[in-house]
């Protein structure tokens, strides 16, 4: 044999995700790794969610832990941890000191894995002494002449590669200063470990526990990643934005933002005072690119032309029933924007279909003519 060590045909393989998103990402989250071939996907719910629980009922792979008051007594000995990151690594913990898989991906909710292959048949031919496996993200941009129809339109852009160009010499100086390695969220992926080696789980990788004698090894996916959708509609994005722009008002959490892309983001937000037209511009500047662009991007090697189709995934768990996925159900769960966010929902669409037809009308340089103004403001 070339190899050192036979490979496994297949290893089994499974998510742990700590969820306090609406109801239909969630079910498009387990539908669609159930569908990869996951043996068991561990759910946290962060905050109370009986409708999913009910829809989820009977998908026996899925086993949901509600993370009350109760639960993290037993967990931690004490109140629910302020942080969000602690609680996501202390679920995780909790997952993988338990898991019945013999590998398991620390992802969050709005982010879903993809292969090229069978990652079941992936895994099995990892070889021993391996850890973990690194896997890359890429993000979902929208095209900007087209106004979202459905909750996973779009086309996904990877981060720039470590060591390449520095990005400032690629984008605007306008948006620079918003993105991490090109993108809006994080270049930095996620992980998917092997269980009973004694890692400690972490957001991006694990690291080793003091009963591993050695450092944590890992190898860097190939023709594995993880689709990120931040934001699954343009209104998800903003409010979650504004949330953040609260918390900073607050004093929560804002510590550990400064100087970061995510931090000038919130700056935005908090020189904006959140205020929606100026939210809209944001996520139009940085969530969305002209087909000129996406076309360049491509060229450069940027786009994945990988596909997921998690809501045929959830049809074929014979969910489609249950579970309204539609842009305006979604958002629907988003909570209120200033007591009036029905009025909102309603402007953001008719935002975005206008923002499509200027767009789509532009000269490449980003400028509308005067015969075309017209029809792009009806």
């Amino acid at each position: 044999m070339f190899f050192k060590s036979p490979p496994k045909d297949k290893a089994s393989w499974g998510v742990v995700c700590t969820c306090a998103e609406p109801t239909p990402l969630m079910v498009a989250f387990v539908a669609h790794h159930l569908e990869m071939g996951a043996h068991r996907v561990y759910l946290f719910l962060d905050q109370p969610n009986p409708e999913l629980c009910d829809i989820l009922a009977d998908v026996r792979k899925c086993e949901i832990i509600v993370c009350d008051a109760a639960y993290w007594l037993k967990a931690v000995g004490a109140d629910r941890p302020v942080s969000t990151e602690k609680r996501q690594i202390q679920n995780a913990f909790n997952a993988y000191g338990r898991a019945e898989v013999d590998w398991l991906a620390h992802v969050d909710a709005d982010e879903f894995l993809h292969s090229d292959v069978d990652l079941a048949r992936y895994l099995g031919a990892v070889p021993d002494g391996v850890d973990y496996v690194a896997v890359p993200n890429v993000e979902r941009v929208f095209d900007s002449t087209v106004a979202q129809r459905h909750l996973f339109d779009g086309v996904m852009r990877r981060p720039l590669p470590r060591g390449w160009i520095k990005q400032e010499l690629i984008f605007k100086d306008d948006v620079t200063p918003y993105l991490s390695r090109g993108l809006p969220a994080h270049g930095s992926g996620k992980s998917i470990m092997r269980t009973g080696v004694g890692l400690l789980p972490g957001i991006h990788s694990p690291r080793s526990s003091s009963s591993m004698e050695r450092r944590a090894t890992a190898i860097d996916g190939v023709g594995v990643s993880v689709f990120h959708y931040d934001g699954l509609t343009g209104l998800h994005w903003v409010m979650k934005l504004r949330r953040l722009y609260f918390n900073q008002n607050q004093k929560v959490s804002k510590h550990g933002l400064f100087g970061t892309p995510r931090g000038e983001q919130l700056h935005y937000v908090v020189e904006n005072e959140g205020e929606f037209d100026a939210l809209f511009t944001l996520h139009q500047m940085l969530k969305t690119l002209h087909p000129n662009d996406i076309e360049r991007l491509d060229m450069l090697g940027l786009i994945c032309r990988g596909q997921i189709d998690p809501l045929g995934a959830i049809e074929r768990l014979g969910l489609s029933e249950k579970v309204d996925m539609s842009l305006s159900a979604f958002d629907g769960y988003l909570g209120n924007w200033q007591e009036d966010l029905p009025d909102q929902r309603k402007r953001w669409y008719r935002l975005s279909r206008r923002s499509a037809r200027t767009a789509a009308v532009a000269t490449p340089d980003g400028a509308v003519p005067e015969t075309s103004k017209s029809l792009a403001e009806t």
